[in-house]
């Protein structure tokens, strides 16, 4: 792992740092995540919409699917932390970025041979999935390389507006793409899009960039187990992944994104543009959830905010499940237009406090054992709503949804230390 000394952003004096905005590596960064973090929305919008229109997919098979896509992150990552904090974490994410681009040809290749299948969508799910797992968790660890430890907190902002912004308009980019060009083809697109991110990451230009520490000796799953404990010791972090797992279980990786195509689609008798169209407008709400968030924080406290952000997602699924064919669009409109506001403003907020609070060398083992617990939700919530949906229908199990959202920010309002937080605790320099 790198040193700090040999870090130039840290080597330089705090008050000749330069906003993160003007310097070249942190451009680049931002850059690939952003065309990565839309490329993977996208195509976990794509997928099951091929699986509904091509294969005509029951509920119950679409929320596998959606399941198989996060599953790695319940499987492989912990393990994936350990490994971060021994490897060279831009490597992996170049890695990573071919990998997912190799694997979603396969889908393209599959629909012309005629041998698309519901298997052959949960394995490709599967495998773009996997990469995903040890992009992302390389993604968070590596921003404390490009950047002084004491501007993360920005830096972080720009990253987490991105991925925000790309869970909720990747599916309303990939539905209107849906209206222009055929499934196959937009999956193709997206293959591109990966190996444009692979550039741009070969393009940053970090001397080390955490490699190895020679004197690391310890297990992997010592090292593993050292994660579990900071996290779960931790009252603050405890909390947030708590809270984060549980929205997550009912969110749009899980329950509600194995229901949302079923229910736009069949029950609304919506079209993908349509409802591709109900989602970028909605989106605009990630805009004002980034201009908002440290306006919010100065203004009532990093802790009513947390909490505050977090019950949005229960109160838009509320929204959502009152929609009718007549008004559905601006229904759903409306519905992820709070979503994508109230998830804006919590990730750049809980991301950053989570990095603030971590030391350098902890930050892959506490990013992944944090993803195991939030992201590892989101498979058994895709089953369960999967199943749900083709039990009691899609409307009724919106409800359901609302109603486990809402009670997701119980975790931070039962933690004195959220609770009563006012800003971001001074930055860890390890």
């Amino acid at each position: 792992m790198a040193s700090v000394g040999s870090d130039p952003a840290l080597a330089a004096p705090a008050a000749r740092l330069v906003s993160v905005w003007r310097q070249r590596d942190f451009q680049v960064l931002w850059s690939a995540h952003t065309v990565s973090e839309f490329g993977t929305r996208i195509t976990f919008f794509v997928i099951p919409v091929l699986a509904l229109t091509t294969l005509s997919a029951s509920t119950g098979q679409l929320g596998l699917v959606s399941a198989m896509e996060t599953l790695p992150f319940l499987l492989v990552g912990l393990p994936a932390g350990a490994l971060l904090d021994r490897w060279n974490r831009r490597r992996v994410m170049v890695v990573a970025d071919v990998g997912r681009a190799v694997a979603i040809v396969v889908l393209p290749v599959g629909h012309l041979a005629g041998v698309l299948s519901v298997p052959l969508l949960c394995a490709v799910g599967f495998a773009i999935g996997l990469c995903t797992v040890f992009f992302d968790i390389a993604d968070q660890a590596f921003l404390p390389t490009v950047v002084a430890r004491e501007q993360t907190p920005d830096g972080n902002s720009r990253l987490e507006f991105s991925r925000s912004t790309a869970e909720l308009a990747g599916p309303s980019i990939g539905g209107l793409l849906l209206q222009v060009v055929t499934a196959p083809l937009v999956l193709v697109v997206n293959s591109v899009s990966y190996l444009v991110s692979a550039l741009l990451l070969c393009l940053i230009r970090i001397p080390r960039t955490q490699a190895p520490q020679p004197a690391v000796r310890a297990s992997m799953r010592s090292q593993i187990a050292e994660g579990l404990r900071f996290v779960f010791r931790h009252r603050t972090l405890r909390s947030l992944a708590l809270a984060t797992g549980i929205s997550n279980l009912v969110g749009l990786g899980g329950a509600l994104g194995a229901v949302l195509t079923a229910y736009a689609l069949r029950d609304l008798g919506l079209s993908p543009g349509e409802l591709g169209l109900a989602l970028s407008v909605g989106n605009c709400g990630a805009l004002l959830g980034a201009a908002l968030s440290s306006r919010l924080i100065r203004l009532v406290g990093l802790g009513p905010v947390l909490v505050a952000a977090k019950s949005m997602s229960g109160i838009a699924v509320l929204v959502l499940a009152t929609a009718a064919p007549a008004r559905a669009v601006l229904t759903l409109s409306v519905a992820t237009g709070i979503m994508a506001c109230g998830i804006t403003v919590y990730n750049i907020s809980q991301v950053s406090l989570r990095q603030a609070i971590t030391p350098t060398g902890l930050q892959g083992r506490m990013n992944a054992s944090v993803r195991f617990a939030i992201w590892g939700t989101r498979p058994v919530g895709a089953l369960a709503g999967g199943y749900l949906g083709s039990v009691l229908g899609t409307r009724l199990t919106l409800w359901t949804i609302a109603g486990i959202g809402l009670l997701s920010c119980l975790p931070l309002i039962a933690t004195e230390d959220v609770r009563t937080l006012r800003a971001f605790p001074s930055l860890l320099l390890d």
